[in-house]
């Protein structure tokens, strides 16, 4: 642990996986090579959520799995199939899955094609059914800007080096005006940064690096195509649909047409409408986890309610999840201290080994 070996027809690849359990973490000793889903601490964090074994997975291309997408055809139908390979691979059993903006689609397409694999499906943020062209123009600058830093001669000088940091810093804030609505609560800015610094790793120091962030934040989206009624209709859950209502990149009408095409498709489906930016897992958790939870247990006919883990964190009840003491490093305590930390350089950190004590 925390990787597991599977074979999926890009090759063999080592994902990268967490099981929380009321008690503990499974990722507490690992630095390195850790997941790129800090979105989800506020759910992990949850008494009330950690009562269920809670599971992530770092996909082909993102966070701390290892391998190349390369030049195959690699949407949310591939990357759904990739996933019932890893689920297959730790002997899951059918289970309850909550996706994040492109999560969703993911999940969507999963519990299409293996609906007995999904008891209840939590969509938060979804993304419209084919990416629009002012948003594919979008994702091609960032990509373009971000080349630009990580295309150079890396033995740059002082005043280069100040450039490039500018332009990054122009990058990864545009898209925390998109994901955060630059809102600034220290867990926000922890996981904006630690976000970052992974990136740094991954889609970068190699042509074949910054291939995959292409693949992975252009291609993903541009190839995908939108599921169709008889496809949906094989999906056998309930669907629970969050929108966050400060959600800058994709309106409340996208989420209701969402609605609508799944109870068309006779599916159980309710939207919910939370205060949050796109990703407002982390901003609206108040809100959030008591949807999710309430969907899970409505879904789970043969759950016997526990008594809530205790919390790791007082007075705040939060539990210590897999990113905890990750983000703590980037100002963010789960207690509720005040942050000390000061962001200077993007540069500033060896890339090889950003997360090592």
């Amino acid at each position: 642990m925390p990787f597991i070996s599977v074979s999926c027809p890009s090759g063999t690849h080592d994902f990268w996986y967490s099981i929380s359990t009321p008690n503990s973490t499974s990722t507490e000793s690992i630095d390195p090579d850790l997941s790129h889903c800090p979105v989800f601490e506020s759910q992990f964090t949850d008494p009330e959520l950690r009562q269920f074994n809670l599971l992530a997975v770092d996909l082909l291309g993102s966070g701390a799995t290892k391998g190349a997408i390369g030049d195959r055809r690699y949407t949310p139908e591939e990357t759904a199939a990739d996933l019932q390979r890893v689920l297959d691979a730790l002997n899951m059993p059918p289970l309850h899955i909550m996706g994040l903006s492109i999560g969703g689609t993911i999940a969507l397409n999963l519990a299409s094609t293996h609906p007995q694999r999904v008891l209840s499906l939590t969509i938060c943020s979804p993304l419209t059914p084919t990416e629009p062209e002012e948003v594919v123009a979008g994702r091609e600058q960032v990509f373009g800007r971000w080349a630009e830093v990580f295309s150079e001669d890396e033995a740059a000088d002082e005043e280069e080096m100040r450039k490039r940091h500018e332009v990054l810093n122009e990058i990864t804030l545009g898209a925390t005006e998109l994901l955060h609505n630059y809102v600034k609560t220290p867990l926000e800015t922890a996981s904006w940064i630690y976000s970052t610094l992974k990136n740094i790793q991954i889609y970068s120091g190699s042509p074949e690096n910054l291939q995959n962030a292409k693949h992975t934040s252009i291609r993903w989206f541009t190839d995908r195509e939108p599921l169709s009624s008889e496809s949906l209709a094989k999906i056998s859950c309930p669907i629970t649909i969050i929108y966050c209502t400060s959600d800058v990149g994709y309106p409340l009408e996208n989420a209701q047409d969402l609605e609508r095409t799944l109870q068309e498709a006779g599916l159980k489906t309710k939207l919910y409408q939370v205060p949050g930016p796109h990703y407002g897992t982390l901003a609206g958790a108040e809100e959030i986890n008591p949807i999710l939870r309430d969907t899970v247990l409505a879904a789970s006919k043969t759950y016997s309610p526990r008594g809530l883990p205790k919390p790791d964190f007082a007075p705040s009840g939060k539990m210590r999840t897999p990113w905890t003491r990750f983000l703590m490093r980037y100002g963010y305590h789960p207690d509720g201290t005040p942050s000390h930390f000061v962001h200077e350089s993007w540069f500033t950190m060896p890339r090889d080994d950003i997360f090592a004590d």
